[in-house]
């Protein structure tokens, strides 16, 4: 199985998502797999100018001549997209859709009928392929991945893809914090892991192993004041400039 994972974060190897991610593909590897690990980045990634060249005038072929040409190329042939990406309002990051709109030109402008809705014809290289998600998020709950999720979903089935399952971290945003401040997130970390090798060893990944990447560490009381103190040791808060910050930290 050849995987290609594109961290997406801004962070890149320093974020909370890259922990699930490294996770997940020492699992792969683990099982067998072939792993490219990609960051957004750090690529030189020239925006989809939308005029669609590669559709009209040069069929499968991008105006552009840059890291992600190539990216686009190796992503054509590999078994599984890895999208790995942090929620920090809503949907993907500007790193993940500059990658992700320059995958267009995999795509004919001829329309087909499938499961009475129309997508564009794609190559048959995609036929048996998958995509995964992986994602954290500062917010508590699991319903602010809802709109990623939807567009990695539709984004899978534009290209013919099967969408495998998520790996969905809530309250992810302090999960580096957790970690440096002796919470145990070890069955989150072990969880990810086995996503990976499942995977690889069965072209799925066990509903109740992504459940146990989600799992509750704290609760939402503790964890709200957990991240507002931490907040406001950081910005130096002025309860009186600075909405929800309190004059007292605890």
């Amino acid at each position: 199985m050849k995987i290609i994972a594109i961290d997406g974060s801004p962070h890149s190897e320093q974020g909370n998502t890259a922990l699930l991610l490294e996770q997940f593909i020492a699992g792969a590897l683990e099982a067998g797999a072939f792993v490219e690990r990609v960051s957004a980045g750090t690529l030189h990634a020239e925006t989809c100018c939308g005029k669609m060249v590669c559709w009209y005038r040069t069929p499968g072929v991008c105006i552009h001549r840059d890291d992600v040409t190539g990216l686009v190329d190796r992503m054509a042939l590999a078994d599984v997209w890895v999208l790995s990406t942090p929620v920090h309002l809503g949907g993907m990051t500007q790193q993940m859709v500059r990658v992700m709109e320059r995958t267009v030109r995999l795509l004919s402008p001829c329309f087909e009928i499938h499961d009475s809705r129309t997508r564009h014809v794609a190559s048959r290289h995609t036929v048996e392929k998958a995509v995964v998600l992986i994602s954290t998020c500062g917010y508590y709950e699991e319903i602010a991945f809802d709109p990623l999720v939807s567009q990695v979903k539709d984004l899978s089935r534009s290209h013919h893809r099967r969408f495998a399952g998520a790996l969905l971290r809530p309250h992810g945003l302090a999960l580096r914090f957790m970690q440096a401040n002796g919470l145990d997130v070890r069955g989150v970390l072990d969880a990810a892991r086995q996503a990976g090798s499942e995977l690889v060893k069965n072209g799925t990944m066990n509903e109740r192993t992504l459940q146990s990447v989600g799992q509750p560490l704290v609760s939402q009381e503790e964890f709200v004041w957990m991240m507002n103190s931490a907040f406001e040791r950081r910005m130096g808060c002025q309860a009186d400039r600075t909405p929800g910050c309190s004059q007292e930290v605890m």
